[in-house]
């Protein structure tokens, strides 16, 4: 099975790139890019995000992601999964759909994580359901606890970190506009949507 990181480097040599190209198309530093094709680091879903619009794919065609076609999902039926080996783990809670914008996963993180810092276009908003974080936007700091909410312009750079908390763990919703999913499940999202919103339409006229 093609790790992650090799899946990155083959599509990066496919289009003739260099490690240069993609650092500078990303803001990571050459260094951080070259860590992640030989496996050598994990990077956050932002960063892979980042990277798959700079190869010209999607995350989806770089790894795995759990599908989500309908419009609701349930705490005891998604799925978590991870990047590779990463100690972060992710339950995808938003669908896709024709013109939707808005992506949304609920992550959790070991205490003592701390990610890259990662600039990009769009808007992001956290909310911590468990144990404390500690988010820097440039130059600010920002110490959330449960129930606490940040919202920012993403294109100021920025990283999160959780803090040590008898949890052993954070767990955070992040919600925003980056494109985190798009993938084969638009369709049946899409024929999802126009059969609700019939349904909607039927239930008005009654």
């Amino acid at each position: 099975m093609t790790r992650l990181g090799e899946q990155i480097r083959e599509r990066r040599r496919a289009l003739g790139k260099t490690l240069k190209d993609v650092a500078g198309a990303t803001g990571l530093s050459v260094g951080f890019m070259s860590q992640i094709e030989r496996n050598q680091t994990v990077p956050s879903l932002s960063s892979l995000g980042m990277v798959a619009k700079a190869l010209q794919t999607t995350i989806g065609d770089l790894m795995g992601q759990p599908a989500q076609p309908q419009a609701d999902t349930y705490h005891d039926k998604r799925q978590p999964y991870t990047l590779e080996e990463g100690r972060v783990s992710y339950e995808r809670l938003s669908s896709v759909f024709r013109g939707s914008r808005l992506h949304s996963v609920k992550f959790k993180m070991p205490c003592g994580y701390q990610s890259e810092t990662v600039s990009h276009e769009g808007e992001e908003m956290v909310y911590v359901l468990r144990g404390q974080i500690k988010y820097e936007v440039a130059d600010k700091r920002y110490l959330l606890d449960e129930g606490d909410s940040l919202h920012f312009d993403a294109k100021i750079p920025h990283s999160i970190a959780a803090l040590s908390h008898p949890l052993g763990f954070a767990e955070v919703i992040w919600t925003g506009t980056m494109d985190l999913f798009d993938g084969a499940d638009r369709g049946a999202a899409d024929s999802e949507s126009i059969e609700l919103i019939g349904t909607e339409f039927y239930e008005l006229n009654l």
